[in-house]
């Protein structure tokens, strides 16, 4: 009676796992076969050959090795920067008249800035970059600010291996140290295809800094991620810098070397933009050491250099470039005028002459040669041209100028009268003036 009993309660926990098993089956079907077919196949591949389908879904994305170029050489042990500055001031919103070149006379809204000992404006709209010492400004095609926002992120990453020493973190860096790290980085990216790319990091300065007027010491070092796009330019997608605090104001802190992570957003626009889409870019710079205020100087200084010259093309790009060259006379200044073509780029560089101390300035314009819209670049440069000048309100006298004739083209009568003008440049009748000398304009 018993093993009957035994049988018959087997048969009924039988009965009972297959009516749930046929009953989840059917839900599942149900569920499937709804709002998710991806889903849905996925399962069905899975069940298909589970092994597989695991060894799949637990697989890490595989980069290639980075490339890491550092080549050893000594960093400083207390660096003193003793190169170019950037000092900013800030801008001022103003309605300016801007003469274009059919002679047209339109008021244009600019912002006014200084840059070190210039002053300059540009049109309203534009991005806003300063650098040592360089101002950029473009224009965002249509969806690139928002896309570009999205992208921004900074990643700190705590590195207890480098607290030894610069040297130290150098070696690890090129043995790979960082290679997992900007794998995850880059994954956040999916829009440039992270894994389909190579990328190489290139240390581009560092060294250690010992303030004495506050007992702080740390080093540093700066790195950069780049790519290279379809064309063969080279693109970044991150940079890096790392710090180390040896000493805060005479303490010995507790932190670990740390390295941050940032983000390359116009790099990842430009690997995905529409070369008919770009607006172009638009800078003011200064070339170290060069004296551009003797004509042939410069004629010869560029020549020489040719698509070489400053960062007047991103790195990779085509380097032959076709020049026509004018001068001509822009507000301020005479100007050497220089417009080429690449196979991918216009660009436009504009030196002005000016005074020998005055440093080697220059302003340039950069656009795809397939770009639909060119008017706002060409302005921005004209702009640019037009208000460029010392920060102190000084004008060099050119070849034919009178004084009246600057008078009449730099003041505004209803704050300055003539004669207060020539008196407060100390000039004394019959009001002979020279090319090359000093006419400063008050109120300006």
């Amino acid at each position: 009676m018993k093993k009957k009993i035994l049988i018959m309660g087997i048969l009924s926990g039988v009965l009972l796992l297959l009516i749930i098993a046929v009953a989840a089956a059917g839900r599942e079907h149900t569920l499937g076969s709804g709002a998710n077919p991806v889903s849905a196949l996925a399962a069905g591949a899975e069940a298909s050959d589970g092994k597989r389908a695991g060894r799949d879904l637990d697989r890490e994305p595989e980069f290639a090795p980075f490339s890491v170029i550092d080549d050893g050489h000594a960093l400083p042990d207390n660096q003193e920067y003793t190169g170019l500055v950037c000092n900013i001031k800030d801008s001022l919103s103003e309605t300016i008249s801007v003469t274009f070149p059919d002679g047209e006379v339109r008021e244009e809204e600019v912002s006014t800035m200084n840059l070190n000992n210039i002053r300059f404006s540009v049109p309203k709209g534009g991005s806003r970059c300063f650098g040592v010492p360089v101002f950029s400004t473009e224009y965002y095609a249509e969806g690139e600010w928002e896309q570009e926002q999205e992208w921004h992120d900074v990643t700190g990453i705590d590195c207890p291996e480098f607290n030894e020493g610069m040297e130290t973190a150098r070696a690890l860096i090129r043995e790979g140290y960082f290679q997992k790290d900007l794998e995850e980085f880059l994954l956040q990216i999916p829009e440039i295809n992270p894994l389909e790319r190579e990328y190489t990091l290139r240390l581009t300065r560092g060294g250690r800094t010992d303030r004495e007027e506050d007992d702080t010491s740390w080093w540093e070092l700066d790195y950069i991620l780049t790519t290279t796009a379809d064309n063969k330019e080279v693109v970044p997608v991150a940079t890096l810098d790392i710090t180390k605090v040896i000493k805060a104001q005479g303490w010995e802190p507790m932190d670990d070397a740390h390295c941050r992570i940032w983000t390359a957003e116009s790099g990842y626009w430009r690997l995905l933009e529409d070369g008919a889409a770009d607006l172009g870019e638009i800078w003011i710079s200064q070339v170290q050491g060069e004296d551009f205020s003797d004509a042939d100087t410069v004629r010869s200084y560029v020549e020489n250099a040719g698509a070489d010259f400053d960062r007047l093309l991103p790195a990779g790009a085509d380097r032959k470039i076709k020049w026509e060259r004018r001068e001509e006379k822009v507000g301020w200044y005479n100007y050497l005028v220089w417009k080429g073509i690449t196979d991918t780029y216009e660009v436009t560089l504009a030196i002005p002459l000016m005074e020998p101390e005055a440093g080697g300035w220059y302003m340039a314009s950069r656009i795809r040669k397939e770009a639909r819209q060119k008017e706002m670049c060409e302005d921005t440069l004209l702009t640019m041209m037009q208000t460029f000048r010392l920060e102190d309100s000084v004008y060099f006298v050119q070849k034919g100028d009178t004084l009246w004739g600057i008078y009449k083209g730099y003041m505004n009568e209803n704050e300055c009268g003539f004669r207060e003008f020539v008196d407060y440049n100390g000039i004394r009748p019959p009001g002979l003036i020279y090319p090359g000398q000093r006419v400063w304009l008050p109120g300006r």
